[in-house]
């Protein structure tokens, strides 16, 4: 008898094969209760070395023992006549067979469910004719958990899923949820079913980060909201330097999952992080989470700095990195805008601001990875210089390519109320409403634009109708008080005024002011003008607006008369948003709406002016 014929008898193959199979099945088990567990990312490896070891273990046995009725015995002990290894080995055939079978329907299974996307068909008709219904292709991405022992990774945890975000706004048929909006849940216990509610979407992705030495697990789940089922779901366990390849691979098998139209070649240029280099990346990405702390909770000029400063080590590092450089402009242009409260950290020069926003925009347009990307930092780059027209058509151009950035969609609002272009900011408007009846972030931006535009009180009325769905949200509490007094509704108003009082410690300066004059009590406002004056660094925007509440016309021009000698035209344009703002006793707007053939309508008064002093 061969050797080969020799090891067919003692069923050494079948062993070897039914060892094989049930290792696989113990690793696959190993991987969920290991990600359950939290178990470090060396015990997979560690099982697996014992297990490759305890293969050729069993092969040994195999060969140098038999199962007998008497229990195991040598080979060399037993009688051939009497051997029972050919009952023994059926019986390792049918324990094959059946794990096999069993491991072939979990593929399936997996595949099925977790790996693709299940469309489901509709009841009924649909079902007979197997027409399949289309699931909403709309997503949120919650910032993941930094679920690391030092807990010093929320940096990567924050960066990577606003960076998914990010990419996934580049789907053209793929609706996703503000980053405002999604990373207000951070570190909630609110079911998901109960985000994707508030959030109006129909799929969750939420994962987590774990670090270890030079090594790094990250776990994403995307998950159906109707019923809680992973669509899809993935861990990568591999070295800190391969941390671009988990970013990009993530974006590509989300929208792969969701079954987005757009070809493979395409989804991997929208997947791409823009730069190779890992010290870039991790610079870019701990400034995309201090840059949305700052947006979502602190709004500190501060935190946009240090922010700032990371954007520009990323830069540093890697000079063709147009992301990089796109956030970097884009600090300079919070700076040369005096109407946002978090300005002012530069302590430059407006000139100088200028100069260093042109720098870093014009490398963004320069180093553009793809043709959006390249719109998107032109019509930007136009809207710092005052060319509103080109501004307006390049937004309008971007948003066809890229529908989910609300982010631009709320630049071109700032064009569109700076061109009281009242037509365009209707069908803008109109997204929003829509959008706004299940985003806060787009609720707010619709009640902030809408009372200027139609009805201001059917704007209030959204705005009541919002704040049902979000009690408490400050920023939407603030844009429905002011749509209420515009509407005449005081009060309503009052009523919201309060419910901010309590949920914001020390109130608002302009809610005040607000509903001083609303019940004629200038002295009340001119208190709080006062109040505002004596500030360290008052807000010259809020001063402009309580200004124009108390009617105080010579103020309200001596106030931004620096803005117009600075030598920078867009310091004083953000003011043009405002359609109470009259630009006549400034020559260089006047010189600039002319040029872009812009015919502004007269000043709006507002209906609770402060009554004139006697």
């Amino acid at each position: 008898m061969s050797f080969f014929e020799e090891l067919r008898r003692r069923n050494v193959f079948r062993v070897g094969v039914a060892y094989a199979v049930a290792a696989w099945v113990l690793l696959q088990v190993f991987d969920v209760i290991g990600d359950i567990l939290e178990l470090p990312a060396w015990g997979g490896k560690l099982i697996l070395a014992m297990l490759i070891i305890g293969f050729f273990l069993a092969l040994i046995f195999a060969w140098a023992y038999e199962l007998t009725p008497e229990g195991l015995k040598l080979e060399s002990e037993v009688d051939r006549s009497q051997s029972i290894a050919p009952q023994t080995g059926r019986r390792l055939d049918r324990f094959i067979i059946a794990t096999l079978a069993a491991v072939i329907v979990l593929m399936a299974v997996e595949r099925l469910f977790f790996a693709g996307g299940v469309t489901p068909t509709a009841p009924d008709r649909g079902a007979e004719t197997g027409a399949r219904v289309e699931v909403p292709k709309t997503i949120a991405v919650l910032p993941f958990a930094d679920l690391s022992q030092a807990q010093d990774q929320e940096w990567f945890a924050d960066g990577l899923a606003e960076e998914i975000l990010n990419a996934l706004v580049r789907v053209p048929d793929l609706s996703v949820a503000a980053r405002t909006s999604a990373f207000a849940f951070k570190g909630t216990n609110k079911d998901i079913s109960e985000i994707a509610a508030e959030l109006g979407v129909a799929h969750v992705l939420e994962g987590s980060v774990r670090s270890s030495g030079d090594r790094i697990r990250v776990t994403a789940q995307l998950i159906r909201a109707s019923d809680g089922f992973h669509l899809w779901s993935q861990n990568y366990d591999r070295d800190v330097a391969d941390m671009i390849g988990i970013q990009e691979d993530l974006a590509s098998s989300i929208a792969l999952a969701l079954e987005t139209t757009m070809d493979p070649e395409a989804l991997a240029q929208m997947a791409k992080a823009g730069t190779r280099s890992v010290e870039a990346y991790q610079e870019y990405l701990r400034g995309l989470q201090l840059q949305t702390e700052a947006f979502v909770q602190s709004e500190s000029p501060e935190d946009l700095r240090v922010a700032y400063e990371h954007f520009e080590r990323a830069r540093a590092i890697d000079p063709l990195f147009a992301e990089a450089h796109v956030q970097a402009a884009a600090y300079w242009k919070v700076e040369l805008t005096p109407t946002r409260s978090d300005s002012g950290s530069s302590g430059l020069e407006p000139e100088q601001k200028l100069v260093e926003y042109n720098e870093r925009i014009g490398l963004a347009i320069d180093n553009a990875k793809t043709e959006a990307d390249r719109v998107r930092s032109l019509a930007d780059r136009a809207m710092v210089d005052l060319r509103l027209q080109d501004s307006k058509r390049l937004f309008e151009q971007y948003l066809e390519m890229r529908p989910s950035d609300e982010f631009a969609r709320s630049e071109l609002n700032t064009v569109l109320g700076m061109m009281s272009d009242n037509a365009a900011l209707r069908l803008l408007l109109e997204n929003w409403r829509i959008k706004g009846e299940a985003d806060s972030y787009t609720a707010s931006e619709y009640i902030n634009a809408a009372y200027r535009v139609i009805d201001a009180s059917a704007a209030a009325d959204f705005g009541l109708q919002a704040l049902q769905r979000w009690p408490s949200a400050a920023t939407i509490l603030y844009q429905t008080h002011r749509t209420l007094v515009w509407a005449g509704r005081y009060r309503e108003a009052s009523e919201v005024a309060a419910r901010y009082d309590t949920l914001v410690p020390g109130g608002n300066p302009l809610i005040r002011v607000r509903e001083a004059c609303a019940a004629g009590d200038r002295a009340a406002a001119e208190a709080v003008l006062q109040e505002l004056n004596s500030a360290s660094n008052p807000d010259l925007s809020s001063l402009w607006l309580v200004h124009n509440t108390l009617g105080n016309e010579t103020e309200q021009v001596q106030l931004l008369r620096p803005l117009e000698q600075s030598g920078v035209p867009f310091q004083l344009a953000g003011f043009l948003v405002y359609h109470k703002f009259d630009p006549q006793p400034f020559p260089s707007l006047m010189t600039i709406l002319e040029r872009e053939g812009i015919d502004r309508p007269p000043p709006a008064v507002p209906p609770f002016r402060c009554p004139a002093p006697h």
